[in-house]
């Protein structure tokens, strides 16, 4: 009697579970899909929880709705032995669905948190995500999206004081708030530095001198050493931040050393909080502007000596007085009575210099040595020398630099 009575019952229960036309609260149909809630008959995902009689998706594997409740329609939470370390799922969560009345939508809500910190090899993932094997150029580990015509940004991070973002006024495809570290190359079709004045203080001129600094740069050719990392998981082989192979590690790279830029701007290295120096290269730029302005002043000044050269006869002479070789100048006045100036550049890898004086039959009447380098000049007097026409020769290393002609009358 006992076992007729049990098998009407699991009769009564299969019959209840199997008839599609009932509602019941839990639902359990002939191919193994399960319903939980009020149940629909045409729901054909393998597991349906509903909270009421709302729309769902007929099609997936597993689905939950929470409505427009405030509710979850899905928490898992994991609560170690430690009260104070938890990690919580949140899928689906719903504050409000009433977006223009400015509540907040999450789609999804990943935490995973120590209210205190955690001493041990642990490690603590928000979100961890794999992606591969695709169709090649369609493996996406995460893919995010704006969506709509207002601001706002795909993916928002943030390392600083708003964790839950803020209004941002632009549309981005990512917006990042702290600082960005990135491991290998980084490729940009155009890099912009924000710089409006509007945003500014404390401004003022950079002192001048930047082309001497620029010269003490030391610009060098390196390779890039690979870094072991821990990774807090026990291995028999050390980890490196870079592959074997990698074309970084192959790379020739052209730069600067930090600490050498250190001694000339300081402001320019940085100290990451893991104890390395980098070199902020942008800023650099603006010095160079500097160099190049201050030397184009220095320029200016020497194309207007040159200019000035050229006016006196002087053929040689290219950027006023910088010439490598050495130049000798007209005398002047010409012709003279009393005194005459002679002018000359003398560089300074010369060692001997002289000038002689000659008449017009080639005979030698004067010999003055210069010992001065660089623009130098010597007086000839009249009273030394009696009226007519002379030669005078500039002769450096035994070389004759040049011979002119001088007339003094009395």
């Amino acid at each position: 009697m006992k076992r007729n009575s049990l098998f009407t019952v699991l009769l009564l229960i299969a019959f209840i579970f199997h008839y599609n036309t009932v509602r019941a609260q839990f639902f359990v149909d002939y191919d193994g899909s399960v319903t939980a809630g009020l149940w629909q008959q045409d729901a054909t995902s393998s597991l349906n929880v509903f909270s009421n009689l709302d729309s769902f998706s007929a099609d997936n594997l597993v689905y939950f709705n929470a409505s427009n409740k405030k509710q979850n329609a899905l928490q898992i939470i994991n609560t170690p032995n430690s009260t104070s370390n938890t990690s919580s799922w949140i899928i689906g969560q719903t504050i409000s669905c009433n977006i223009l009345a400015q509540k907040t939508t999450k789609g999804l809500e990943v935490s995973s948190y120590s209210s205190s910190s955690v001493s041990n090899n642990s490690k603590a993932y928000g979100i961890l995500s794999s992606a591969g094997n695709a169709k090649s150029g369609y493996n996406y580990g995460i893919c995010t999206s704006l969506s709509g015509s207002n601001n706002g940004t795909g993916l928002f991070a943030s390392s600083g004081s708003y964790p839950n973002a803020y209004e941002i006024t632009g549309k981005y495809a990512g917006y990042f708030d702290g600082n960005v570290k990135v491991i290998g190359n980084v490729t940009a079709t155009t890099v912009t530095t924000t710089s409006d004045l509007r945003l500014k203080n404390n401004i003022r001129q950079i002192e001048n001198g930047s082309l001497s600094k620029i010269m003490e740069m030391n610009v060098v050719r390196y390779g890039l050493k690979n870094q072991e990392v821990n990774i807090l998981e026990p291995t028999e082989e050390a980890k490196y931040l870079y592959s074997p192979d990698s074309d970084i590690l192959k790379q020739e790279h052209i730069g600067l050393i930090a600490q050498e830029l250190q001694q000339i701007y300081p402001e320019l290295v940085n100290e990451g909080e893991d104890g390395y120096l980098s070199v902020n290269y942008i800023e650099i730029i603006p010095i160079l502007i500097k160099s190049i302005q201050e030397l184009k002043t220095k320029v200016d000044v020497l194309e207007n000596d040159a200019a000035k050269s050229i006016q006196r006869g002087n053929e040689k002479t290219d950027i006023g007085g910088l010439s490598l070789q050495a130049i000798l100048y007209q005398n002047d006045p010409n012709p003279f009575t009393e005194n005459t100036t002679i002018e000359f550049i003398i560089p300074g890898s010369v060692r001997n210099a002289v000038l002689y004086i000659y008449d017009m039959n080639g005979h030698q009447i004067d010999e003055r040595t210069i010992s001065e380098r660089g623009n130098t000049s010597l007086t000839i007097q009249g009273s030394s020398l009696d009226a007519g026409m002379y030669l005078y020769s500039l002769i450096t290393d035994g070389v004759v630099v040049d011979t002119k002609r001088m007339i003094l009358t009395k």
